[in-house]
């Protein structure tokens, strides 16, 4: 391999390992966020731990284009560990740097973890504004959230082949963590799955992320309810 920029070792990183991973849309957005940097432009061999300090703190002052906030440390140190990924394998395997930098560097704190927590008047008025718009799918979404602590992706990717309704479990193939695992499900949860219809295949779910995000957010907006993520459903 002749890769000389860190550009280049990027692309390469994305064609022969990114394109293996479950996340590789993901990826793809941090390598082209590092590709676009000054620290792109670096020859792999010369790059210092000074360089990628440096690359860390001005991308930490950085504003995300779609929401105008700060870029998180969260999301820095994903790009920090792409890159210590990435010279791993030209040290070991590419023969295109001798070290690594991103070990001698690092990694942003991470901030507090969220404590927003679902009250119970809240809990009535989703489930309520969920039962009276006749929207069954969101209040059996909603339902196994709060009785499973299962993921939003997760939920939206139940197939009924994978629900076995006698034994209350749900079957998840396929985790962000990338194993799979049985869920148990309430009879709370397993009646809610039941009122949708009990198919024999395909999803249980017609909603996307994204179309349960819009939903969610006019839900809380007509509600008035401030500040509650999905994901709050799962700490309940």
């Amino acid at each position: 391999m002749t890769t000389k920029t860190l550009r280049e070792a990027l692309n390469h990183y994305r064609e022969k390992v990114s394109i293996l991973k479950k996340g590789y849309k993901q990826e793809c957005y941090r390598i082209q966020q590092i590709a676009n940097s000054l620290l792109g432009e670096k020859i792999v061999r010369e790059i210092t731990s000074v360089d990628i300090a440096t690359y860390r703190d001005e991308r930490l002052q950085q504003l995300n284009g779609k929401t105008g906030q700060q870029i998180s440390p969260a999301t820095v140190r994903l790009e920090m560990s792409l890159l210590s990924n990435l010279f791993e394998l030209g040290r070991i395997e590419w023969g295109i740097c001798d070290d690594n930098p991103v070990l001698k560097v690092r990694k942003p704190k991470m901030p507090p973890g969220r404590e927003r927590r679902l009250t119970s008047r809240e809990e009535r008025l989703i489930l309520r504004y969920a039962h009276n718009y006749g929207n069954s799918e969101l209040y059996a979404i909603i339902i196994v959230a709060l009785e499973t602590a299962m993921r939003q992706g997760e939920i939206l990717n139940l197939s009924w082949e994978h629900i076995n309704l006698k034994t209350r479990i749900a079957h998840l193939p396929d985790t962000k963590n990338g194993t799979r695992r049985d869920v148990p499900l309430s009879i709370k949860a397993r009646d809610a799955l039941i009122q949708l219809g009990v198919a024999g295949n395909g999803r249980v779910f017609s909603y996307t992320n994204a179309g349960l995000k819009t939903t969610w957010r006019v839900m809380l907006l007509r509600l008035g309810i401030e500040d509650l993520h999905f994901h709050d459903l799962r700490h309940e």
